[in-house]
């Protein structure tokens, strides 16, 4: 690798970690760790094609052509049939924007510049109707059944090793807690706290700053306390060691568990035609490959969620007793809940409250983080979904 270019490498990861450390950010709120790390390789990969397509090693010798060409190549590639193109580049338009404005702020170039023109380049994707489709994307919307089936190959199939054991019980929480994957290999002895009597885990530091409380099962809970057991409040409770036993990074494990369950989950695999626009705003049908990985088990635990609570919520008094309570627990719930109420009235002449299904769809994405319902109908599970699903099992 180039010199020049490894530097330039070197001081774009500097400049997403001083905004971190400084809470720098273009929406005035920091930026997560893992927003930071997902715009840093973003940015890394498009300064290594240019490199590589045009030869320019210093990053601010970029020219708008050179991000405009490689952006062109992707959204060809987009319409070619791969739509997990449509993410990317809207990723890589937010990472664009952040690290333009860490390069004024932060002052690790002596030079002022820009690399592109995010507000351009957005106008390029829409008028080529690149669009990010829930239905495009290449992970399953997977059901708690066809997660279980994973667990058991993952159980029943294969040698008896550590990261397997891991991946068994990490995807378990995943589907009874819908925690990340990468967020539950982090969990810390702090973070959470373990009831294995009734049987329940509550996070502490959960995302969107909230303390919850999940039912799970016997299995899962006595496994979470073994591991607790013994360690201080700022140790990891997964922990893997490599042949000369030294420890695992997090990434490392992450990525080993990750293809487990993709190979445990190959039997899911399932080809689907999905409707999309081509440049010219003309429909055309482009068939999709949906693959299982470690998001389909969050996908899953929304579905079993919404169904949750919507039993739950049998009533106008059980919903006001329940807001009533998670709005004690947390006023941002509140205020979230009013974004949501103030969306669904935006076109109407007189105002209505949330149904009983919205409602139940609204705290399924707080359990998840998000706080949004078009998040979740989107890409998670619809209530339709959910009524299918659990009118088949009866």
């Amino acid at each position: 690798m180039s010199k020049k270019l490894n530097s330039s490498l070197k001081k774009i990861e500097k400049v997403f970690e001083k905004m971190y450390h400084k809470g720098i950010s273009v929406s005035g709120d920091r930026m997560s760790e893992r927003t930071v790390k997902t715009y840093t390789d973003m940015m890394k990969s498009l300064v290594r094609d240019v490199y590589e397509e045009f030869g320019v090693e210093n990053v601010w010798e970029i020219k708008d052509e050179h991000v405009n060409q490689i952006i062109q190549r992707r959204i060809d590639s987009y319409h070619d049939g791969n739509t997990k193109e449509a993410y990317n580049l809207k990723t890589l338009l937010a990472a664009m924007k952040s690290f333009n404005l860490g390069v004024v702020e932060t002052n690790i170039f002596k030079e002022k510049f820009e690399i592109g023109d995010p507000d351009e380049v957005r106008d390029i994707l829409k008028e080529q109707n690149v669009i990010r489709k829930s239905r495009a994307s290449t992970v399953l919307r997977s059901t708690p059944k066809e997660c279980l089936s994973v667990l058991e190959n993952i159980k029943n199939r294969g040698y008896d090793t550590e990261t397997r054991e891991i991946a068994y019980h990490v995807g378990k929480i995943g589907l009874e807690t819908g925690g990340r994957i990468s967020a539950i290999l982090r969990l810390r002895a702090g973070d959470i706290s373990v009831d294995s009597e009734k049987g329940t885990i509550t996070f502490t530091r959960d995302k969107g700053g909230l303390t919850r409380t999940v039912q799970v099962s016997k299995e899962t809970a006595e496994y979470l306390q073994k591991l607790k057991t013994g360690k201080k409040e700022d140790q990891f409770i997964f922990s893997s060691k490599r042949a000369d036993g030294t420890f695992k990074s997090v990434k490392e494990v992450r990525k080993e568990v990750s293809k487990i369950f993709a190979d445990a989950g190959k039997h899911l695999t399932r080809k689907e035609l999905v409707k999309l626009k081509d440049k010219d705003g003309n429909y055309k049908m482009v068939e999709v490959e949906k693959k299982f990985s470690s998001h389909c088990f969050r996908k899953a635990f929304a579905l079993e969620r919404t169904n949750y609570y919507y039993n739950k919520f049998s009533s106008k008094s059980a919903i006001d007793r329940f807001v009533s309570q998670k709005v004690k627990e947390n006023p941002k719930i509140k205020e979230k809940l009013d974004t949501v109420r103030e969306r669904i009235n935006r076109t109407r002449k007189t105002p209505r409250d949330l149904t009983r299904e919205e409602y139940a769809i609204f705290f399924t994405s707080v359990d998840l983080g998000h706080f949004r319902n078009d998040v979740i109908t989107a890409f998670y599970t619809t209530f339709k979904e959910v009524q299918d699903y659990y009118s088949k099992k009866i």
